[in-house]
């Protein structure tokens, strides 16, 4: 790939992702393992000597998948089936998929018995998080995927590559995050888009290239002053989806300071302890993470939290992109919308996907309300 323009290697993965996992396979001789997202640990499939690749669904307009599952499904699932139907993931050897709601669950089996020849995987997530013995039980869940995908590349379960895989997602969501703060900082150059580009990217390229390739961004790049006042807000949802929602936010003048979805800053915020047991330490980054709307705990405790990061992010207003047919998004939405307005925070509710929305409404709800919150901050 030249580097003559350090953008275009990221904007290649996220264009033809599954050419560029092809020609990986064909190059190396080694399997390739796909993730639905969230949470599925990819040190896990890195360390055992797969590369794993994120299946995010949404984005995808789906034709063949409404035959095996409801057409009220969300869009990450629909369109993970979609894309597996139509021959995007024929490069993958295997699928996990995480249980952390009804609608993976009920994924998985179909997926198992649609694609019998892969090697599947259910992944099942502890859904209380507050359970007196969940480490216990993830670290038993952790060993035996780890054990599991071992057995597919032919090497043995070593923890020490195990281990030698947490340090090197460990230096990359590092860099992933200084990418991201420069967003806050200089947003003219480092627009969101950008910075999701990155985190997008990272989850369908080799970790190892990946790195090198930031390596080579104008880290220093510096833009011109900003003609209009940029609101910063803090965006709760599942996916980016539709993934133009990206461009309407720097366009109308927004900086996200923080989100919580599974292919943004949730996921690169924290790192795994890089020392002692790995197995053990994949269990301490998924319990340190954001909790994610399928999980289950406190609704005192979920909600005060959820506030608490709303404040330290310094965000004027918060956006939920509730992704359609999702249940979990909808159950929680009114709670923690209560503790905002107790908080004197303003928050918008968009319901997203690619299927049914219009763009222009999106657009017209974000512009109100950016005019909204920006009338309110000092």
């Amino acid at each position: 790939m030249s580097v003559a323009d350090p953008w275009k290697p990221f904007r290649e993965v996220m264009q033809a992702p599954w050419d560029h996992v092809a020609a990986w396979k064909k190059k190396s001789g080694r399997k390739v393992m796909g993730h639905l997202l969230p949470d599925v640990p990819e040190e896990i499939l890195h360390g055992a000597g797969l590369f794993p690749v994120a299946i995010e669904g949404g984005g995808v307009q789906a034709s063949h998948a409404q035959a095996l599952i409801p057409s009220y499904t969300c869009s990450h699932a629909l369109g993970a089936m979609e894309m597996r139907l139509r021959g995007d993931l024929n490069v993958l050897d295997g699928m996990v998929i995480p249980y952390v709601c009804d609608t993976t669950r009920n994924l998985f089996h179909i997926w198992n018995l649609q694609f019998p020849n892969m090697a599947n995987e259910l992944l099942r997530m502890p859904k209380r998080l507050d359970y007196p013995g969940v480490r216990t039980y993830l670290a038993a869940e952790f060993s035996r995927l780890f054990e599991s995908m071992a057995k597919l590349s032919g090497k043995s379960a070593n923890t020490q590559d195990l281990g030698e895989s947490i340090r090197l997602y460990n230096r990359s969501r590092a860099r992933l995050r200084e990418a991201y703060d420069l967003h806050r900082t200089n947003p003219s150059v480092w627009t969101a888009a950008k910075a999701q580009l990155l985190i997008g990217s990272s989850l369908r390229a080799p970790r190892e290239d990946h790195l090198k390739w930031m390596d080579a961004l104008p880290w220093d790049e510096k833009g011109a002053a900003a003609s209009v006042d940029r609101i910063p807000v803090y965006v709760r949802g599942k996916v980016w989806d539709p993934p133009q929602i990206l461009d309407l936010f720097d366009q109308l003048g927004f900086v996200i300071v923080r989100d919580e979805t599974v292919t943004g800053w949730r996921s690169i915020a924290q790192d795994a302890p890089a020392n002692g047991d790995p197995i053990a330490a994949l269990v301490e980054r998924h319990m340190a993470a954001i909790p994610y709307t399928g999980y289950h705990e406190s609704p005192d405790r979920m909600v005060a939290g959820f506030v608490l990061r709303v404040r330290s992010s310094g965000a004027g207003g918060v956006v939920f992109l509730n992704p359609k047919f999702c249940e979990a998004a909808a159950f929680d939405t009114p709670d923690f919308q209560k503790g905002l307005e107790q908080a004197q925070i303003p928050s918008l509710i968009l319901e997203t996907s690619t299927r049914g929305v219009s763009m222009g409404q999106v657009r017209v709800r974000l512009e109100a309300f950016r005019e909204m919150i920006g009338n309110d901050l000092p």
